[in-house]
């Protein structure tokens, strides 16, 4: 867990690290440039259309030892447990195929709209020449990102959990040497997206690594795609997909709200304090994220009652995690800003108590929402697509009338008033336990 904990933190945190640095070198409208790049490139994974949540879940039932994979649902548990290696071969070449075109679709569509969403936030600067140039280039690193993302996924699902960990702990290393170096030298938002593309290229090489350590090359070169793969990955994908839609527009859709309606320094106070609280809630779902390959063997191999028994350890764990670090951020985070003299700001106290209020709620519940797709089932990706636009729509509508307050009010109202919940109750009907007996395990870990 050390290791686990240590590469998270890094993999996390690493822009939390360099952030004195950041502060003290980027100034306030770059910085509000960065966070809207940081969304942009979460909008180019939207390419995969649900494909990588799929993809990584099907390596972990093959890894189980299942003979193969339905569209949806699971086949009975499998008479033995061994990793079905032939299987997984085939899955990894379809994959590679799928990921290096998914990859040009995105770039292409992203050069397009990505340019003309950038048009007013860079237009604002006094100098925009420099940032136009690194736009381009940010490009590049998204393309080559996503075109070699089925390398995390393999590894993860052959749950090569300590090699992913050294992975991240490494390449997040690399990262903030390089950026911290970068910065001091004067190269401002230029450090940020060549330590980016650094970073991507050292990650992946580990985890093709990793992957390669589980499955040993054996003539995988020579095996051609499977389309039938592509064929049943897709029901499943699709709903996916639609789901990653609702997830960007309710946890992107704010910051790109933000950078057209409000200034760019309320922009860069709403973008700085999304990084911090996406940091601890990245820090506190560890508990939980060492543990998704296992959980969903356990599923597969029909072990129902120990699988809800660690999840509930599991999650009890998550959200003591965040509620402490969300205290520290709420009572000393504009303080030690005010401290060490930086021009930049978070949200005023009251907002950030709402707001990160509503990052515990979220927390909590997608939890669950993982735990129901460890069935290889897609049951709320309608609510979902709706509790997104309807985010989307309240954050543009409220933050017009209301300003700051709008915007982190808008998610708030549109998940707390009906997905949270529906999404907790199918999560809590996908195991056995009561809830009496889900919060004894959580508790105690006993059911």
């Amino acid at each position: 867990m050390s290791v686990a904990m240590l590469a998270t933190f890094f993999r996390v945190g690493a822009n939390l690290i360099v952030l004195p640095l950041v502060l003290a070198f980027v100034s306030p409208e770059e910085l509000a440039i960065w966070w809207v790049f940081l969304s942009l490139g979460a909008f180019a994974n939207l390419a995969d259309f649900g494909f990588g949540q799929v993809i990584s879940r099907v390596y972990s039932y093959l890894w189980a030892g299942a003979e193969d994979f339905d569209a949806e649902g699971l086949r009975p548990p499998p008479t033995q447990h061994e990793p079905n290696l032939p299987r997984i071969r085939a899955l990894n070449v379809t994959v590679r195929y799928l990921y290096s075109r998914v990859a040009l679709g995105a770039v292409a569509i992203l050069a397009v709209v990505g340019t003309l969403f950038l048009l007013k936030p860079i237009g604002s600067l006094t100098e925009p020449g420099h940032v136009w140039v690194l736009w381009p280039v940010y490009l590049a690193v998204i393309g080559y990102n996503l075109a070699t993302s089925h390398w995390l996924l393999a590894s993860q699902g052959t749950n090569r959990v300590r090699q992913m960990h050294l992975a991240h702990l490494w390449s997040s290393l690399v990262y903030s040497v390089l950026v911290s170096a970068l910065l001091w030298g004067r190269f401002g938002l230029a450090a940020m997206v060549l330590a980016t593309a650094v970073r991507g290229f050292v990650l992946r090489s580990f985890a093709s690594r990793a992957y390669f350590e589980a499955v040993p090359k054996l003539r995988e070169a020579a095996l051609k795609v499977d389309r039938a793969i592509l064929a049943r990955l897709w029901p499943n994908a699709r709903k996916f997909g639609i789901l990653s839609i609702g997830g960007f527009l309710t946890a992107q859709g704010s910051v790109l709200v933000s950078s057209n309606v409000l200034s760019l320094t309320e922009t860069d106070a709403f973008g700085l304090t999304n990084q911090i609280t996406n940091f601890i809630v990245n820090f506190a779902i560890l508990w939980l994220g060492v543990k998704w390959p296992q959980l969903t063997m356990m599923r597969t191999q029909g072990r129902l009652q120990d699988m809800a028994v660690l999840f509930a350890r599991r999650l009890g764990w998550v959200m003591l995690t965040y509620l402490a670090l969300a205290t520290i951020v709420l009572l000393w985070g504009n303080p030690l800003l005010v401290l060490k003299g930086s021009q930049h700001r978070l949200i005023a106290f009251p907002q950030l108590l709402v707001f990160l209020s509503y990052m515990g709620l979220q927390t909590f519940y997608v939890q669950f929402a993982l735990l129901a797709l460890t069935e290889n089932t897609v049951p709320f990706f309608k609510v979902g697509l709706a509790t997104g636009v309807c985010t989307i729509t309240l954050s543009v509508v409220l933050t017009l009338l209301f300003g700051l307050w709008g915007l982190i009010l808008a998610p708030l109202i549109a998940e707390a008033g009906y997905s949270a919940w529906f999404t907790i109750g199918v999560g809590f009907a996908s195991q056995p336990l009561s809830w009496r007996r889900l919060l004894r395990a959580a508790a105690c870990g006993r059911p």
